[in-house]
This record gives C-alpha cells, structure tokens and sequence, in this order.
C-alpha cells in the first residue's frame, strides 16, 4: 500500500502535467490562429495605406468642398468662391452647386506638369447642348488646359498648342435623359506618352493619341467657369483633385469608393510588434 500511493501520485501527476501541457499547447494554437487572422487583416491596411499615400503624395490640389474651398493638401492651394455658389449634400459630404450664371471657384497657379490626372464628381442639372465648364485656365496660353462639356455633350480635354488640341471621351454621357446623376471623371495626361486617357465612372472610355504635346497648365484657373464667359457649369461637382502623376485604373477606383476624406485619414497599421509580445508573455 505504501508502494502504491507515491505511484499513484506520479501517475496522477503525469496525467495532470500531460493535460496542463495540452491545454497550454491549445491556448498557443488559438493564439496563433487569431495573429494569423490579424495579420492578414493588417496586410490589408498596409495594401490601403500605401494606395492612399502614394495618393495624397502625388496630389497638388484637393478640394472635397465640405462646406469650405480649402486645399486639403499641405500645398496651401485654397479656392475662393465666385458669385452665388452654394454648398449642397454631395456624393461624399458637401458639394458645391453651381447655378450657370457666374458661379464657381477660382483656383490658383500651379506647376507646369508633364503628368497630370484631373478627377472629379460631376452632376450635371442644366445648360444641355452648351459649353460648360468643369476647369479652365483663365485665358488660352500656351500649355492652358480647358476641360469642359463641349456642345454636344462630349466630356472634353484641350491643352493650347498640342496636336491635335481638343480630344474627348467617345461616349456622349452628359444629356437630357443622363442629367441629375453623378458621373465620376478621370482625365490622365501624359506629354511622355503623348497621350490622355478617359476614365468614365472607373472605367477606361477612350485614349486619346497626340504627334505633338507640351506640360500642361492648369492655372489660375476657374473650376465651373471661364474668365472668357459664356461656359459656366450648371450642376454640382464634388470631390476635384488634381495630381502631378499617371493614375492607373486601380487608383481611380480608389477614388470613387473611398472619397477623399477617407483617404486623407488612412493611417499605417503598426501593431503587430506589441500584440505579438502580449501574446508571448501570456505563455
């Protein structure tokens, strides 16, 4: 009997340790599992946060008109308002309405840009069958970008002295019976590649070719107006930005499901190292 008892003892001892051992192995394999599913949610963020920095890096002007003109880069490129323009609900918070008759936003000069992506939400209400402008560099210089409805409805790109100067989407997308919704646009240009490209709601619209080209302008400038008159917007435009770079089909599709003020608020994820220490100091 007194043989039995310390056996007993090992036994039940052993089996204690083998199930303590067991149950700590467990809490390690639940551990793991749930960094694996954070890790895989943080290369995720990552993925957002270089998109949105190598957005808002490349940006030189960005007005999301949320009840203000103020540039939300860190280049000081505020607007200011022109005539009777108001701020309405938008596709992303506010947007400006223009009423046709004088309204817009005066923005100021920028660089000379060999690239250049110009993007915008666009709802257009009235005017049908005129010019109307969405960005126009005052005057009609050398380089001077018009980006503008033309006449019959096409979505227009024109830079003064490029060969040829006017090119435009394909599609006629801006008409009596497609008014009042929004239409994301993108025009990409590039005076390397001596070519503009369409992005129309996301998608590649037409690509333009040109056998001469130069940087483009694009101010001072008015957003919804011209100072030569007689083209002004009527309609609402939300969220216009402007970047010195080549946005590729993937960054335009950013633009349209995320907006601009949650892009701006993107920020890296860097916890990995203090949830990995707390998991090991659990053990």
């Amino acid at each position: 009997m007194l043989i039995c008892c310390p056996l007993i003892f090992l036994v039940s001892f052993a089996v204690t340790e083998e199930r303590k051992g067991s149950l700590i192995m467990f809490k390690r394999l639940i551990l793991v599992a749930v960094l694996a599913l954070y890790l895989m949610f943080l290369s995720t963020e990552i993925i957002d946060f270089s998109e949105a920095k190598g957005l808002k890096d490349s940006a030189v002007a960005a007005w999301s008109f949320d009840g203000n003109f103020k540039d939300m880069t860190a280049n000081g490129h505020d607007g200011e308002k022109m005539g009777k323009t108001k701020f309405v609900d938008g596709k992303f918070g506010k947007a400006i309405s223009l009423s046709g008759k004088g309204d817009g936003v005066t923005t100021p000069e920028l660089p000379k840009m060999d690239e250049v992506t110009v993007a915008h939400w666009s709802k257009c209400t009235g005017r049908i069958g005129a010019w109307r402008v969405w960005i126009n560099v005052d005057g009609w210089q050398k380089g001077a970008v018009h980006h503008q409805l033309y006449p019959g409805n096409q979505i227009g790109w024109s830079i003064h002295t490029n060969t040829p100067t006017d090119i435009h989407a394909k599609a006629t997308l801006i008409n009596d019976t497609q008014k009042d919704k929004w239409v994301h646009i993108a025009i990409v240009y590039s005076a390397p590649q001596k070519n503009v490209k369409f992005y129309i709601n996301g998608v590649l619209e037409n690509e333009g070719k040109y056998t001469a080209v130069g940087p483009a302008v694009l101010g001072p400038a008015r957003i919804g107006s011209w100072d030569g008159g007689g083209r002004d917007y009527e309609g609402e435009i939300d969220e216009f930005v402007i970047f010195d770079s080549i946005l590729e089909e993937k960054d335009v599709q950013t633009l349209i499901d995320k907006g601009l003020d949650e892009i701006w608020s993107v920020e890296p994820g860097n916890k990995v190292t203090t949830i990995w220490g707390s998991i090991k100091g659990r053990n």
